[in-house]
């Protein structure tokens, strides 16, 4: 199975917006695997996120950094504005310690954040509709 980076997502980012609803619904496309993105959300089990996920966070705009969700530490001075896509979450859900990869559209490249608290995105990730895989043992982790 083919696996992309989140450098190669957007370096080819107009292909993914164009092409956004027919990955959505077929079950190959949606489930390639991105490399480095997932949740680790103590309690529960780290789970991967696939590029279906992403696109439907993403283009939702559900998980926007700055409208959403609070810095409190990023690796790089940001603007207010700046695009940032998260694709990693790992931290402990009830005790706020946490670190977030995100892909600085501005800097082109991968920022660390530290967010005042995970439960939200990781409640978020949770509503992504997946297409049917019943043949495969790709399956969403419990919850």
């Amino acid at each position: 199975m083919k696996t992309l980076t989140i450098a190669s997502i957007f370096s080819n980012f107009d292909f993914y917006q164009h092409n956004y609803l027919n990955i959505l619904n077929q079950s190959e496309s949606y489930y390639t695997l991105v490399e480095g993105a997932w949740i680790n959300a103590y309690p529960f089990k780290k789970q991967d996120l696939y590029l279906g996920d992403l696109l439907q966070l993403w283009f939702s705009a559900k998980w926007n950094v700055h409208n959403s969700l609070k810095i409190l530490k990023s690796s790089k001075l940001l603007k207010s504005s700046e695009s940032l896509y998260i694709f990693q979450l790992e931290g402990e859900l009830l005790l706020g310690k946490n670190k977030v990869l995100a892909w600085s559209v501005e800097h082109q490249k991968i920022i660390e954040l530290q967010l005042k608290n995970i439960w939200a995105p990781y409640v978020i990730a949770q509503t992504c509709k997946r297409p049917d895989n019943s043949g495969d043992s790709i399956k969403k982790a419990a919850v």
